[in-house]
């Protein structure tokens, strides 16, 4: 799902295509998600500049509202059949690729595949965009140190709040990392259910312990890292985040003190898969 949110970020953030809009997304690849998947991609929404967005239901939506008990609460939402639109966006699913967004805004968004096909000149020109936006030019700061062996290393990841920590993408994360191991490193994986609710079913369900047991650290239901209130990056660290914002000081460094630190945004399974390959 994140990997859908930031693919749309990218193509209408900096034109302003949907600026004050509301989003209605519609078609058939909206019956190819699950609920949980759709509202992944609808949390990301507000990092287009829209207003709001609106999805059409179906027999999956009722499902979801009866499972936690609001089944009185479903409504069937489709386009009449005369509608009018400002613009489309068409979205083709099957072309989706992995996605990173690179620090310091959604829209800063690549497939991984061209992250890693042009490395260096793509943190060289992210690295140079933040020092030009830097007041404190002294605070010193690199992402082309991250190479090693002409690959890039990252020192966190984090899987947390509305947009990561749902139930079907830590399931998702659990299921690739068990079995695996994040390494004994400086690489860390922090892990935030979205609630209660799905921390603990993800505990009753083993996902909790194969995450643990991988060496992720499952932390309470909080948001905090979207906002920076927790899990700080040390100073000039790289860290990767299914959250919903990469902006500056969203990560909780305090630049003014002289510390700095950056965030991109993947999905939680890209996340699971870089700290399932060291």
């Amino acid at each position: 799902p994140q990997d859908v949110a930031l693919a749309i970020i990218g193509a209408v953030f900096a034109n302003g295509y949907v600026k004050n809009k509301v989003m209605e997304f519609v078609g058939p690849g909206v019956a190819s998600m699950s609920t949980d998947y759709r509202n992944s991609v609808d949390v990301m929404t507000t990092e287009t500049t829209c207003l709001s967005s609106v999805w059409r239901t179906d027999e999956d939506t009722k499902a979801y509202l009866t499972q936690h008990g609001r089944p009185q609460d479903y409504k069937e939402l489709n386009p009449a059949d005369i509608a009018y639109y400002d613009g489309m966006i068409y979205i083709d699913l099957s072309t989706i690729k992995p996605m990173i967004a690179m620090p310091m805004h959604p829209s800063n968004a690549f497939t991984i595949d061209e992250l890693n096909d042009n490395l260096a000149d793509i943190l060289h020109e992210t690295e140079e965009n933040i020092k030009s936006r830097m007041s404190n030019k002294s605070i010193p700061f690199s992402l082309t140190d991250k190479i090693v062996n002409g690959k890039l290393h990252v020192q966190q990841g984090i899987i947390a709040g509305c947009a990561g920590g749902n139930y079907s993408n830590v399931m998702a994360a659990a299921h690739i990392l068990k079995h695996a191991s994040c390494g004994n490193g400086v690489f860390t994986l922090d892990v935030y259910p979205s609630s209660m609710p799905v921390y603990m079913d993800l505990v009753r369900k083993g996902a909790a312990a194969d995450l643990m047991a991988a060496g992720a650290i499952m932390k309470t239901a909080f948001c905090g890292p979207c906002f920076g209130a927790g899990d700080t990056p040390a100073n000039n660290a790289f860290s990767i985040r299914h959250t919903t914002r990469n902006f500056p000081n969203r990560e909780g460094s305090k630049p003014g003190n002289g510390q700095f630190s950056a965030v991109a945004l993947m999905d939680a399974r890209s996340i699971a898969a870089t700290a399932a390959n060291g």
